[in-house]
């Protein structure tokens, strides 16, 4: 309640503010219209790339210097340091990068977010640009509605830059304007609190408005226009660095571990930085005046000079601080520890029972069998079951027979965040375990692993017919239709089998039951095999979906196979029996 009011309010004095100030209004509307045109220029260029950014980024950071190298290019051609940081936090989710790397690439992306300053104050300040914008909008909106999607990319990112342009216009009038009727410069502040107070309104104003670039464009434009300066246009650059990341900080409060100590990683960087920068303001500023010429910056291009020393900034913050990405991951981990959550924190794991082979296997055993319970779970909602009232055959039946309502199931994302990790850690606990056991107790392990593994496979294996099930219970061809409702018919039924084997109460009723099981898969073999035919020779099917169900058949068959094999380690504990059970195979 008191956040909607808060923001009322906030919309009460903007709107004042419109209304009663003309130049104001003007500085606001450029940078409305400059953020629209950040959010159409990264639209566009995530639809461009076509995961090949995704790929660049996975591939070129084999070493620390690589990272910092892709991050700062992927930056500078996208132009958003988010996109980048969003694509990083996604790889590290699912460990296609590591820590190290990450942090290395988010080092860069600094670096690469200064190429907008470049932009703004070689192109905006000097260069009519408005004249530019409008042909890029038009053209922008044309592709834009195009359904290519390499077109409607090139079109966001027309309209993007038009958009910019003309906010840097608007920006630079409404400074222009101002300066005759408020001098702005005259409140300037020299001398230590001076540039303590620009650094904080830099940070305030960007933690405001969610975008450096945006700051940076209207610290640039005010420069440009005299309102505002050299120094405490510098103050509010390193201002405007330090507010990034605390925007970087409340972005990663909804993401995992890693997006949060990617965020530490950023916000260590520009304050450091930021600190060391701050006490000596004054050389870098001189610094700056040495190495314009160099560059072809005129001593009186303050607006090129101060994108210099933005520069700088992060070519200092890389240059002091990527020695040290090893330290700062590894105070990361120590700081933002690795939540688990309960789905994914071992049951009966206990280091007690590790010196103690039976009780080690038995711990090992029942959480494996925990593994089973939540992939089966998993796999029964991937096939649109609901496991809430699914006890016996009847309640199959009664399910397959309504209307399939959808049950959305990401199996990837069920294994990582939760089975992945109670995997590893079945594999850890037993690897620790089997240095107290005989070789008996050791080769009665081993299976106990086999059979995580393979449980791990069989979720992976229904995801792989996951999609084609969703498809083709919609089609309009009953045959079809009918066909994969077996699929989940016999998988289920196998599941529901296999459950009934294991409340069995005597080794010798476990055996039977095993054995139904076996023989009750044999004959869906067969029978699935002889069906597809006929229906591909009486032309009930058309030849895609025939193969597609060819696929998932020997997919379905190949799960069942190795449900059955993990049901006969995991609740066959006597090994006579399994031994019994192995030669009538």
């Amino acid at each position: 309640m008191a956040k909607n009011l808060l923001l009322f309010f906030a919309f009460l004095i903007l709107a004042y503010i419109v209304i009663s100030f003309e130049n104001f209004t003007v500085i606001l509307s450029g940078i409305a219209i400059f953020l629209i045109g950040m959010f159409f220029m990264q639209d566009g260029f995530k639809l461009l790339s076509g995961g090949v950014l995704e790929k660049l980024l996975q591939k070129f950071t084999s070493n620390t210097f690589y990272a910092i190298l892709t991050g700062f290019f992927s930056t500078a051609l996208v132009q958003s340091s988010s996109i980048i940081s969003l694509v990083v936090i996604s790889f590290l989710s699912v460990e296609l990068l590591t820590l190290v790397q990450g942090i290395g690439i988010i080092f860069g992306s600094n670096l690469g977010s200064t190429t907008t300053a470049w932009i703004v104050s070689s192109l905006g300040v000097d260069v009519k640009i408005s004249i530019y914008a409008m042909p890029m909008i038009l053209f922008g909106v044309i592709l834009r509605f195009s359904k290519n999607n390499t077109y409607k990319g090139i079109g966001n990112v027309l309209l993007g830059l038009g958009f910019i342009f003309l906010g840097i216009s608007y920006m630079k009038d409404g400074f222009d304007t101002l300066k005759d009727s408020l001098d702005l410069a005259s409140y300037s502040m020299e001398g230590p609190l001076g540039i303590m107070i620009y650094i904080l309104i830099g940070a305030i104003a960007t933690v405001i408005i969610q975008s450096s670039a945006a700051t940076l464009a209207i610290i640039i434009t005010a420069l440009s226009a005299g309102s505002i300066i050299y120094i405490n246009a510098i103050a509010l650059v390193i201002g405007a660095n330090v507010g990034t990341t605390f925007t970087a900080i409340l972005a990663s409060l909804a993401s995992n571990e890693n997006g949060k100590r990617v965020a530490f990683a950023h916000f260590t960087f520009n304050i450091i930085t930021a600190t060391i920068i701050t006490s000596l303001i004054y050389q870098f500023q001189d610094l700056v005046d040495y190495l314009a010429p160099y560059l072809g910056i005129s001593e009186h291009n303050y607006t090129m000079k101060l994108s210099l020393f933005h520069t700088i900034f992060s070519l200092v913050g890389i240059i002091l601080l990527s020695p040290f990405i090893h330290q700062i991951e590894k105070l990361s981990k120590i700081l933002i520890k690795k939540k688990v959550s309960a789905l994914s924190k071992p049951k009966y794991l206990m280091d007690s029972n590790l010196a103690l082979p039976d009780a080690a296997i038995a711990s090992i055993r029942k959480e494996t069998i925990s593994l089973y319970e939540s992939c089966q779970k998993a796999m029964l909602h991937a096939l649109n079951l609901h496991t809430s009232n699914l006890k016996t055959k009847e309640d199959l039946k009664l399910q397959i027979s309504k209307e399939v309502s959808k049950i959305d199931t990401n199996i990837d994302e069920i294994y990582h965040s939760n089975l992945k990790i109670i995997y590893s850690e079945i594999i850890k606990y037993a690897s620790f375990a089997q240095e107290n056991m005989t070789s008996t107790q050791q080769q009665e392990v081993a299976d106990i692993k086999k059979s995580a593994k393979l449980i791990v496979e069989v979720l992976k294996d229904t995801r792989d017919i996951q999609k084609n099930v969703n498809f083709y219970l919609k089609s309009k061809n009953d045959y079809i239709k009918q066909e994969y409702n077996l699929l989940r018919e016999e998988l289920a039924t196998i599941l529901i089998d296999i459950n009934l084997l294991d409340s069995s109460e005597t080794q010798l009723e476990k055996l039977t039951q095993l054995e139904v099981i076996k023989s009750t898969l044999m004959a869906n073999d067969l029978s699935n095999t002889g069906k597809i035919d006929a229906l591909i020779r009486e032309d009930k099917i058309k030849a895609t979906m025939a193969t597609s169900l060819i696929n998932d058949s020997a997919t379905v068959y190949s799960i069942q196979k190795k449900l059955v094999e993990t049901a006969s380690m995991l609740f066959l504990n006597n090994n006579l029996l399994k031994e019994i059970g192995d030669t009538q195979k």
